[in-house]
């Protein structure tokens, strides 16, 4: 029946611990707030930072090419007293060590801690370096160049290493980043709270009203509106939800309306449906009982046929000339062959109508079973069978799957037409999704015209006459009547170089154990 109760699935208030629209977008906005924030103080302190390492890295280069000037006479002369006394006197304030080497760079002077700056000092005296070394030292390494006074030749004197603290820079590096740290902290506990209450009365408000007349109109009070006076989205918002209202309380009439329609009519196509389905059941009990009685009523008379033929040539064989025995016995073999062709047809109908119940199967032992079984023809023609292992294991009706590859392996066994070296290969592949079992043989192929009119009822391949090879052209139908209960298919690839290979596939979903199915649900 329609639903009229006015009861409804709307969600009820979650009860316990949960966060707010407004607490979440509060978060979002301070979150904001604080990148900016702190993007922007990130970029101030970086800024500064450059700037006062520049500062640093600018007087320490006016610092080494002081010194060099200072220390070229001297270099040049050779005075190592003097050499030693400049070093000591330019070892102050924010210089931590001086070095002075000659031409050669041998060490000429130095003043410091000698050890930590040694593997700098001892460099080529041409070096031209500037570098930072660890957090709070610059490096500079300037070459010293002489230049005659009389001829004004230059030449290479030697060399000075400066070492330049820059603690006071690291420190005041630090307290800026204290300050600007502070800074941003107080913008952001300021943002907080008016960012808190701009967004309840703007943005909240609207939306917990918004609320509250939906789950109204959810519980059945199609007459609820929200009358929001609003200039923005909001009240757009609200007057959307008017509309929406009003159209749903108009389409809800018509939807009761075309309910009550609708089930009379479901109910009037079940009824309809139910007869075709009794009339779908008649059909198939008459064409069993179809089958049956046209198996009955042919094997009788075949029957007694036989048995006549049969009775004359036992109580007639002396009187009877040998053109009417050799009819007689033709007779017989028609009807023999006749009644077993009658028995295939009804064994591709129970296929079909009757699938018996499945089991648990291992294919390979099935196929070494048949093996056995064929050993004699095998032999015969010298006919070797091979099987791929491992095959698997599957939950299959086993009589119908044996019979399938009984036939497959009886017609690749009576078509071969080699006097000897023929092969016959069972292969198995698998690919997720179905299991395709090939019999392959070596014999003189089909023809691509009769490739798939093979697997008809009463079709044989071209040169089944010719050979004189027995069968009743049913034996493929079978095949691929199997591989259809199963979801699969049978086809056949075949070319004079490669042999023949008939296929067959069966879905993997429809082998699986009951127990595999369940797991898979």
């Amino acid at each position: 029946m329609p639903h009229r109760t006015g009861q409804s699935d709307f969600p009820k208030p979650r009860r316990g611990f949960r966060v707010g629209l407004q607490v979440k977008a509060a978060l979002i906005l301070t979150l904001v707030v604080s990148a900016v924030v702190a993007i922007g103080a990130w970029s101030y302190y970086q800024a500064v930072h450059d700037m006062m390492r520049r500062k640093d890295y600018d007087h320490a280069v006016h610092l080494g090419k002081a010194f060099g000037a200072a220390a070229e006479a001297d270099l040049r002369d050779g005075n190592d007293r003097n050499l030693r006394q400049l070093a000591g006197d330019w070892v102050k304030d924010s210089v931590v060590f001086v070095a002075i080497v000659d031409q050669r760079g041998d060490l000429a002077a130095c003043y410091g801690d000698l050890r930590t700056w040694k593997e700098r000092v001892d460099s080529n005296p041409e070096t031209l370096h500037h570098a930072y070394w660890g957090p709070n030292h610059i490096f500079i390494a300037r070459p010293v160049i002489s230049r005659d006074k009389v001829w004004m030749h230059e030449r290479l004197a030697g060399g000075v290493r400066v070492v330049l603290s820059t603690h006071q820079t690291t420190r005041a590096l630090a307290a800026a980043r204290r300050r600007i740290i502070l800074t941003a902290g107080g913008i952001e506990l300021l943002v907080l709270p008016a960012a808190f209450l701009l967004i309840w009365r703007v943005v909240l408000r609207p939306f917990r009203k918004l609320t509250g007349v939906t789950r109204k109109l959810a519980e059945g009070d199609y007459n609820v509106r929200a009358n929001m006076k609003r200039h923005d989205e909001a009240g757009e918002l609200g007057d959307a939800f008017d509309h929406m209202a009003a159209q749903v309380a108009s389409v809800r009439f018509q939807l009761l309306r075309q309910q009550d329609q609708l089930e009379q009519t479901v109910e009037k196509r079940t009824r309809e449906l139910q007869e075709i389905n009794e009339r779908l059941r008649d059909e198939m009990r008459d064409k069993e009982e179809f089958l049956r009685a046209v198996s009955h009523d042919l094997n009788a008379p075949m029957r007694n046929i036989a048995g006549m033929a049969t009775m004359i040539m036992i109580n007639h064989r002396d009187e009877l000339p040998e053109e009417v025995l050799a009819r007689l016995q033709r007779i017989q073999s028609n009807v023999d062959q006749q009644s077993a062709l009658i028995d295939e047809l009804l064994e591709i109908s129970r296929i079909k109508t009757r699938p018996e119940k499945p089991s648990e199967t291992n294919v390979g032992d099935l196929l070494r079973d048949l093996t056995g079984v064929f050993e004699y023809e095998l032999q015969k023609r010298n006919i070797t069978l091979s099987i791929d292992e491992p095959m698997p294991v599957l939950w299959v009706d086993k009589r119908r799957l044996r019979q399938a590859f009984q036939n497959l392996i009886d017609n690749a066994v009576k078509y071969m037409n080699r006097p000897s070296g023929g092969k016959i290969e069972v292969r198995y592949r698998f690919d997720g999704l179905k299991h395709e079992f090939v019999v392959w043989d070596n014999g003189p192929g089909i023809p691509p015209e009769q490739r798939e009119k093979v697997f008809a009822v009463f079709r044989r391949g071209y040169n089944a006459g010719g050979s004189n090879v027995a069968g009743k052209g049913v034996g493929l139908t079978v095949v691929r009547t199997v591989a259809s209960r199963y979801d699969g298919r049978a086809w056949v690839e075949s070319g004079p170089q490669t042999g023949t290979s008939f296929h067959i596939t069966l879905a993997d979903d429809r082998v699986q154990s009951p127990e595999q199915e369940a797991a898979h649900v």
